[in-house]
C-alpha cells in the first residue's frame, strides 16, 4: 500500500488543524468542533455519500475524539461501545472481512491540557477513557490490528521534567506544557499540531515501506 490521500476527522482538535500543517498534500479536513465520537461515523458516512472515487483504498484516516464526551458527562463504557462502532463501520465499509485492508487509522487519544492542571477528576476520566480505546482496539479482529496506531496523548505535551516521573498520570504530576497549546488552554497551537504532523508523517513512511 502506498498512502495517496488523508481524511481527517473527529473533534476540533482536529478541525483547527492548520492547513499549512498538514502531513500530506492531499488531506481532506471533515472534523467539526464539539463531535463526539459518535459523530465521527457520521462524518465518515457524510463523507462517504459525496466522495467521487468511491473506494477508500490506501487512504490514511486520521481522528480525535473522546474528550467532549467525558466533558458531557457520558460514562466511559458508553463511549468505548460507540468507538467500537465506528471502527466497525470504517474498516466494514465495502469490504469482504477475509480481505487485506488497505486503510489505515491513526487514532489520537485524550491529551492533560493547561486547564486540568487542577482537575483531578477529569484528567481521571482522560486516563480511563484512553485505557478504555486501547482496550477496544486490542479486542477487534487480528488481522485489523497492524491497520490501528492508536497514539497516547496523555502526557505528550507535558514538560520533560514531570511527565516521566512516578504517578505522574493518576497523581496529577504531568503538567501541561503551554508552548503547545493555544491561548485557550484547550487546543494545541502550532507547536502542539507540528507533534501530531511528525507523527503521522512518519507512520505513513512506515505503511509505505511496510506494504
Amino acid at each position: 500500500m502506498m498512502v495517496d490521500r488523508i481524511i481527517l476527522l473527529g473533534d476540533s482538535d482536529v478541525s483547527r488543524w492548520p492547513s499549512s500543517l498538514y502531513p500530506g498534500e492531499r488531506c481532506v479536513n471533515i472534523a467539526k468542533g464539539g463531535a463526539v465520537i459518535s459523530d465521527m461515523q457520521c462524518q465518515l458516512n457524510d463523507w462517504r455519500d459525496f466522495d467521487e472515487r468511491d473506494d477508500e483504498s490506501n487512504t490514511l484516516f486520521v481522528a480525535c475524539a473522546g474528550e467532549n464526551d467525558v466533558s458531557s458527562g457520558q460514562p466511559i463504557d458508553r463511549i468505548q461501545t460507540a468507538f467500537a462502532s465506528f471502527l466497525v463501520e470504517l474498516f466494514g465499509h465495502k469490504q469482504i472481512i477475509t480481505q487485506q485492508q488497505s486503510k489505515h487509522l491513526i487514532f489520537f487519544g485524550p491529551k492533560f491540557e493547561p486547564w486540568l492542571t487542577e482537575d483531578y477528576a477529569s484528567r481521571k476520566q482522560y486516563t480511563k477513557l484512553s485505557n478504555a480505546l486501547q482496550r477496544t482496539i486490542r479486542k477487534i479482529q487480528v488481522s485489523l490490528k497492524e491497520n490501528i496506531v492508536y497514539v497516547d496523548c496523555l502526557t505528550m505535551f507535558c514538560t520533560n521534567e514531570t511527565k516521566d516521573i512516578p504517578g505522574a498520570i493518576h497523581g496529577g504530576r504531568a503538567l501541561p506544557n503551554r508552548t503547545y497549546f493555544d491561548s485557550d488552554e484547550l487546543h494545541l497551537s502550532e507547536q502542539g499540531y507540528k507533534v501530531w504532523r511528525d507523527i503521522v508523517k512518519e507512520e505513513i513512511e512506515r505503511i509505505n515501506r511496510v506494504t
